[in-house]
């Protein structure tokens, strides 16, 4: 077979891109106290250790499957060994100022599976922020349900 023309190269190599899997699209952005902001893909999120728990929540039918990393984890290795407050901000621009020490003992995970599945747009992913209200019922009252982003787009470390 004699070799391909260099000005087939290029083209050829634009095919294969197209091709080839998509580079991980930023799940969230988060920014830190001093202003730098970190992309967050599937990749970085599922390097992460992993919570699972099963729950009712005010706007599903039913007891489902949660799993996803902590937040606290999350600020731990984007380097926050310290945060009193982060606000979070959804696609739809809801956002909340969430007060950490309110989850100390209840912790708040970055859900980003539900029943095994990927959560997508349609069913509040691709992340929610979420706790567990069957293992924490005294946490299962409108104060915190306001807490509870889904469609998570920004987080912000406001310490």
């Amino acid at each position: 077979m004699p070799p391909l023309p260099r000005v087939l190269l290029p083209f050829i190599l634009l095919i294969g891109a197209a091709f080839a899997p998509l580079q991980a699209a930023p799940l969230f952005v988060l920014t830190l106290p001093d202003g730098r902001q970190q992309a967050w893909d599937e990749t970085a999120l599922a390097a992460l250790p992993q919570q699972q728990f099963t729950t009712t929540t005010p706007w599903t039918v039913g007891k489902h499957t949660y799993r996803g990393p902590l937040l606290s984890d999350l600020l731990r290795q984007a380097g926050v060994m310290e945060a009193e407050r982060v606000s979070v901000t959804a696609l739809n621009d809801y956002q909340q100022v969430i007060e950490l020490d309110q989850f100390r003992n209840a912790p708040l995970v970055l859900a980003r599976y539900q029943d095994g599945q990927p959560m997508s747009r349609r069913n509040k992913g691709p992340i929610w922020l979420l706790l567990s209200f069957s293992d924490y019922p005294q946490m299962d009252v409108p104060a915190v349900h306001n807490a509870m982003v889904w469609q998570v787009e920004r987080i912000e470390v406001l310490r």
